[in-house]
């Protein structure tokens, strides 16, 4: 009988198909491996640039014991000129007491400062958004270094930040960068900022950019500065995860994922424990920053509460 000198093709092809499967279940490992590690790697970046946000805004908190700059003795005038009578409380980046009109849809009715500032608009601890509004700021920023504030107005909207400027020209949603002063009269309809990540956009006294600055983020065509989201109560002015850059108009999804690295979400609530009280007491802080993977959109959730305080009789604390 004579001796077999190889494999018939029945084994051959079990044995190809016994090592497509290794390869495949290897590659497959691999990716999913990868898929993985990367997103562990986003989401770390996400809880930093989250913890840097809460933490530069706990640093634009005016208070007895860290009034930066500005004079503690006066934090419970009357005098509508002085900044400080709404004072303790948050400030944005040009050090104007925080206003309500970070939020993108209409305007709060009136013709005073007071009626727009949040730090003297508290509310208390379950009031919502729809019998409040002045309570509340809200924010949506590109993670990008941003340059000099004192040169920035409606016609330059901060041009850095893709998202900044896109939202000051959108129909029915912007950020009004006017730096105009509140004490100019008349009604204060300026959307400003507090948020500013690390360095500037520019150096040699804005002459040329700069190489260090973060440019974390960048506006694909058709980018539309809101975020989609299936969870209604985010719509819902009488939820208390209401925010007006949420939409849940499904059309509107690929617009609102028309971007590449992170943006950054603020909701900040003005809020008081005593229903007597005309000063903030404490702040409900909720930072949300945003990424892509894929054709999905990823979410780091980080919320705080920070307290101020200041002159006595105030309910500042």
């Amino acid at each position: 009988m004579k001796k077999r000198k190889g494999f018939t093709l029945l084994e051959v092809v079990i044995a190809l198909a016994i090592l497509v499967i290794i390869i495949a279940s290897t590659m497959s490992l691999l990716a999913s491996s990868y898929s993985s590690l990367k997103d562990s790697e986003m989401r770390a970046i996400a809880k930093n640039i989250g913890m840097y946000t809460l933490e530069y805004i706990r640093s634009r908190n005016v208070t007895a014991d860290n009034p930066l700059g500005f004079d503690p003795s006066k934090f419970e005038t009357s005098d509508d000129t002085q900044p400080e009578h709404y004072l303790p409380g948050l400030v944005d980046l040009w050090n104007i007491p925080l206003t309500c009109e970070g939020h993108p849809y209409g305007s709060i009715n009136g013709s005073h400062f007071e009626d727009y500032c949040v730090n003297v608009n508290p509310a208390l601890q379950n009031t919502n958004y729809q019998n409040a509004p002045n309570a509340f700021y809200y924010s949506l920023q590109g993670y990008a270094s941003l340059g000099d504030f004192d040169h920035l107005s409606q016609a330059n909207p901060s041009p850095e930040d893709a998202n900044l400027y896109i939202c000051n020209y959108a129909t029915h949603h912007y950020h009004n960068l006017d730096v105009a002063s509140y004490n100019d009269g008349g009604p204060h309809t300026n959307n400003h900022i507090i948020m500013k990540f690390p360095l500037k956009s520019t150096i040699n006294n804005g002459s040329e950019p700069n190489p260090d600055a973060i440019k974390s983020f960048s506006a694909l065509p058709g980018y539309l500065p809101m975020v989609y989201t299936t969870d209604t109560s985010k719509t819902d002015q009488n939820s208390p995860n209401y925010n007006p850059f949420y939409t849940n108009n499904a059309s509107l999804k690929k617009r609102t994922l028309a971007y590449r690295g992170f943006r950054v979400l603020i909701a900040i609530a003005a809020r008081k424990k005593d229903s007597s009280a005309t000063h903030v007491q404490y702040y409900d802080i909720k930072i949300t920053v945003l990424w892509r993977a894929g054709k999905q959109e990823h979410s780091y959730v980080l919320n705080s509460q920070m307290v101020t305080y200041g002159g006595k009789g105030n309910g500042g604390g």
